[in-house]
């Protein structure tokens, strides 16, 4: 991991090295950097990948203000202009595709590809409460690593799904707690402030505009109940669609979590052929 200042906020970033293109990955609302692993073994050396824990997550600064589309877009750009990237392929998941489809066509000279998992669309009210569990550990702090691990294993959405990288991502999302026991290292003021903003956002105006070709990857699979998947089939046709060069890959077996947490065959051989074309 390194530290790159950009717009005046600390990002921690980790970087693979590879023989392609670079791809610069951008994680959901309150994930972290290591949602990126499995992407990462899939490619195997074959692109270069530069993953980073946006601010008030992970091992990012944490300001008290500054947390919606414009303040990571510009986060991004600065990132691009820290490692010299003039234009790179923008991978992002959840929150992270909203941004892609937002700097996509805020700066569309500095996107190569465009993929999106799972996300970059209005998301519908309900929703919100099948994200409750996500939130609700903020700023809880629980007796050990452990016992985390043990809550995340008993949620709905991980039932028979539990793997290496699920167990990595929450690893790592944790830090000592004041009462000698771990909790969450995302900041509650960041996500409660996003929330906000994202509610006053219809991303549903940009995608006509994104100009760079798209994978647009759905898990059909639902988290709390067997329908509340984050993207509708409706909703993805229809965001498809709307943005001129897109290709709509539904991944079997999935849920808005487990189609990155997981090593699915699928998304490597779809990842693998829109990098190559």
């Amino acid at each position: 991991m390194q530290k790159v200042s950009v717009n005046g906020v600390d990002l921690a970033v980790r970087e693979w090295p590879g023989r392609g293109p670079a791809i610069v990955a951008v994680h959901g609302l309150t994930s972290n950097h290591t949602v990126w692993n499995s992407i990462a073994d899939a490619l195997a050396g074959a692109h270069r990948l530069i993953t980073y824990d946006l601010r008030g997550r992970g091992d990012s600064a944490k300001p008290e203000r500054g947390y919606s589309l414009a303040h990571h877009a510009a986060d991004l750009l600065g990132l691009l202009d820290h490692f010299r990237l003039e234009r790179p392929i923008i991978a992002g998941h959840s929150l992270g595709a909203h941004i892609g489809v937002r700097f996509a066509t805020l700066h569309p000279e500095r996107v190569a590809k465009l993929v999106l998992f799972d996300g970059g669309l209005d998301v519908r009210a309900e929703i919100m409460d099948s994200l409750a569990p996500a939130i609700g550990r903020l700023g809880v702090e629980f007796p050990s690593l452990g016992a985390f691990l043990e809550m995340l294993k008993g949620l709905p959405m991980f039932a028979g799904r539990w793997n290496d990288y699920l167990v990595q991502h929450y690893t790592y999302d944790v830090e000592p707690g004041p009462g000698g026991g771990v909790r969450s290292k995302v900041a509650r003021h960041a996500i409660e402030e996003e929330v906000v903003n994202l509610q006053r956002t219809r991303l549903w105006v940009w995608h006509h505009r994104i100009a760079a070709p798209t994978l647009l990857l759905r898990a059909p699979d639902g988290l709390l109940t067997a329908t509340d998947c984050l993207m509708t089939q409706e909703e993805a046709e229809a965001m498809a669609h709307a943005i001129p060069r897109c290709r709509l890959v539904v991944v079997p077996g999935t849920n808005h979590y487990t189609i990155l947490l997981g090593d699915n065959p699928l998304v490597r051989r779809e990842l693998a052929a829109f990098l190559a074309a």
